[in-house]
């Protein structure tokens, strides 16, 4: 699948981005790289719609910022490139370390994850992950059933394989995610995840202990409704993907189902939060 790149030029770039990711973020768009000169946002060339990012809110402002844009279409081939060309190792707290193929070992880490760089979000750079990794760590995994919702590399899942969790389900919507995690989980050897291309109505009437939702603000809204229906009483649900700012509204949402917020953190207005299901 070919993805489109959208350019972004925003002045000044260092008090909006953050702004123009959250909007892009609500219509679908999911892998950004930030500069010094504004955001690089990419989504399925399917999913893109030119009249949609036009009439985004954001642009009927005027006076206090200006955002122009170019867009082009990226071939996954090239993009792979991209991502094994940038990729560095990532470490989470002094437990998890995240690297590529090419990168060393290091054992002086308790879990050691091997991401092949692809087309898929999640290799722990951006703060939602690494959110979600930390967050993850403070919990008992061990024995546990658990649902990774929008999987991506399934670098969530994987951890949750090396932390002792009987099975993970994860699942992503984009096949080339799927395709990319079911390579990553070979190489990490984690054969207690199983991966499929789906949604949040894929797992049915099936019941977990934890779930976690590194998605976006206005899936996981929509989609808290089904998170309940599959977690058990007792069970947690561990989400990320949007704005601190954003919390409030998950919060009460999540409250009409008997979800409560136990706890919840923050890195560059990101926010991670944990929900128990009374």
């Amino acid at each position: 699948m070919n993805y489109v790149e959208v350019d972004f030029t925003v002045k000044p770039a260092q008090e909006f981005n953050e702004i123009l990711i959250a909007y892009l973020g609500a219509i679908g768009y999911s892998m950004f790289e930030e500069s010094e000169s504004g955001v690089k946002a990419y989504i399925p060339e399917p999913e893109f719609d030119k009249q949609e990012l036009d009439e985004m809110p954001l642009f009927q402002q005027e006076g206090t910022f200006q955002i122009t844009y170019n867009f082009s279409t990226i071939a996954s081939k090239n993009w792979n490139a991209e991502w094994e060309k940038n990729f560095e190792p990532v470490i989470i707290g002094k437990e998890v370390y995240v690297r590529a193929e090419y990168h060393p070992a290091d054992t002086a880490f308790r879990y050691e994850l091997v991401i092949q760089p692809r087309m898929a979000f999640g290799t722990g750079h951006h703060a939602t992950t690494s959110l979600m990794m930390e967050s993850m760590l403070e919990q008992p995994l061990a024995g546990k059933e658990i649902l990774d919702m929008g999987c991506g590399t399934a670098i969530l899942a994987m951890l949750a394989d090396k932390m002792g969790a009987k099975h993970i389900l994860a699942i992503d919507n984009d096949p080339n995610a799927t395709e990319n995690a079911v390579l990553n989980c070979s190489v990490n050897d984690t054969g207690n995840v199983h991966v499929v291309t789906g949604d949040a109505s894929t797992p049915g009437s099936a019941v977990f202990d934890v779930i976690l939702a590194n998605i976006n603000r206005n899936i996981i809204l929509e989609d808290l409704a089904l998170y309940n229906a599959n977690l058990k009483p007792g069970g947690l649900l561990l989400t990320s993907g949007y704005y601190l700012e954003d919390l409030e509204m998950i919060c009460l949402k999540a409250a009409s189902f008997g979800l409560e917020l136990m706890n919840h953190r923050t890195r560059d207005n990101w926010c991670q939060a944990v929900f128990h299901k009374n």
